[in-house]
This record gives C-alpha cells, sequence and structure tokens, in this order.
C-alpha cells in the first residue's frame, strides 16, 4: 500500500528503446528519505530511469506516483545533456526564478547567494558558454538548485569534476540529505560508499536490488558481488 504522503513509487513501467522492450513491468519503491544512488553498467538504464522519475520521458506504460510531505514535489534535475543560455552565468541561474515570475530583488538575492555559497561568484558576468567543461557541470548544479527543490535528481554531477568541486557537492549533498530528497547516478562506487543512504542497482533495464548501502554491499546476488569484488567503475 502507498504513503499517501510520502512516496516514491514506479508500478509496471514499460518502455521500449529503439523499437525493442527495454522497460517491461518495471516496479520499484525508493525510498523518500536520503540519498538513493544509482548504479549499473553502462546501457542499463540509469539515465532513463532518471528521465522517468523526472517526467521528461513518459513510459508506454505504468504508473509513477511520488509524493512528498502530501505535495508533487519541486524537482531539480542536472542531466548529463548540458545547455545554458547565450547570456552570462549570473544571468543563467536567474533564468529559471524569471519564468516562474519572481521579482528581480528575490531573485538577485537568490542568485549572489548560490554563487558565494558554492565560491563561484569571479565567474558571474562570464560568458556561460564559454566555460570549461567541468565549470560547465558545476554551474548546471548550482542552477538545478536555484528554485530551492525538496527533490534533487543528478545524473553523474561530479563526472567532469576536479576533487574541489566534487568536495563541494559532496558536502552540500551531505548536510542537505535530511531536507532535500537525493535521487543521483554515478559511475563512481566509492562516491556511491561515500554518499548513499540506499543503492539501486540497475542492469539491462531490470532493477536487481534496492536496498540500504549496508544491506547492497553484504548482497548475495552474484551479479552484484563480482561488481564490488572487481571494484568495477561502468
Amino acid at each position: 500500500m502507498i504513503n499517501s504522503e510520502n512516496h516514491i513509487t514506479l508500478k509496471n513501467i514499460n518502455y521500449s528503446v529503439n523499437n525493442k522492450s527495454f522497460f517491461k513491468n518495471l516496479s520499484t519503491d525508493i525510498s523518500t528519505n536520503g540519498i538513493t544512488v544509482i548504479l549499473g553498467p553502462n546501457g542499463s538504464g540509469k539515465t532513463l530511469l532518471t528521465k522517468i522519475i523526472k517526467g521528461l520521458i513518459k513510459p508506454e506504460s505504468g504508473k509513477l506516483s511520488i509524493k512528498l510531505n502530501g505535495t508533487t514535489p519541486n524537482t531539480g534535475y542536472l542531466s548529463q545533456n548540458i545547455i545554458f543560455l547565450r547570456r552570462n552565468v549570473f544571468n543563467n541561474l536567474a533564468y529559471p526564478l524569471e519564468i516562474k515570475g519572481f521579482n528581480k530583488k528575490i531573485i538577485n538575492k537568490r542568485i549572489e547567494f548560490l554563487l558565494k555559497y558554492f565560491g563561484f561568484s569571479s565567474k558571474g558576468k562570464i560568458s556561460a558558454r564559454n566555460l570549461s567543461e567541468g565549470n560547465k557541470q558545476y554551474l548546471s548544479f548550482i542552477r538545478a538548485l536555484v528554485s530551492k527543490p525538496n527533490l534533487l535528481i543528478l545524473d553523474e554531477p561530479s563526472s567532469n569534476l576536479d576533487m574541489q568541486f566534487t568536495k563541494k557537492v559532496e558536502k552540500f549533498l551531505i548536510k542537505e540529505r535530511n531536507r532535500i530528497k537525493i535521487i543521483m547516478v554515478t559511475h563512481d562506487l566509492f562516491q556511491a560508499k561515500r554518499l548513499a543512504d540506499e543503492i539501486l542497482f540497475i542492469n539491462d533495464g531490470e532493477i536487481i536490488e534496492v536496498s540500504t548501502k549496508n544491506k547492497f554491499l553484504k548482497s548475495k546476488n552474484k551479479l552484484i558481488q563480482k561488481f564490488l569484488k572487481e571494484g568495477v567503475i561502468y
């Protein structure tokens, strides 16, 4: 039975890729607390799963239901496909609030806070499209936080980041894990060990296991045991 106040539930999700069935009656419940890390090989469906949870892709059949504190969550999303407007860093961050009708004073206060908090104030007047790949990804992470989300979906948030920025991102996620529900894809098993409260392991469109980090690390599943033994970074 679904908790009416708090749940992230996928039930009998079906979706095809290149006219071939990929998700087949995929069903799972994801914890509404802490950080859920999605692990799995390349092509296993990690990114596709996050897009369905975000609502960017509609499954052919099945049901997705998400409630946090009894309401549809305010969702922040970071994609691997990063796109910026032909504007500077500050104005790219401001745009999501502008289209929601916030006044200029509130917008400026929010963006100035984020830029200072993440040590990015010096980049405010630089064209976002002229940033390095690492800085673009870091800015994309900051942008996902602009509207103060209570659900944060991150697809490989630190794959192009240096250690300094990775630490800043991880520090924020750890600090906010009790206030914001976080679902993130990573290829880095060690990052998963650092951050995860819950781990979802997916392979070939099938969810193999969803469990607490400690239970996952002691899993009896042979595929997961191989993954952990070899320290495979997918």
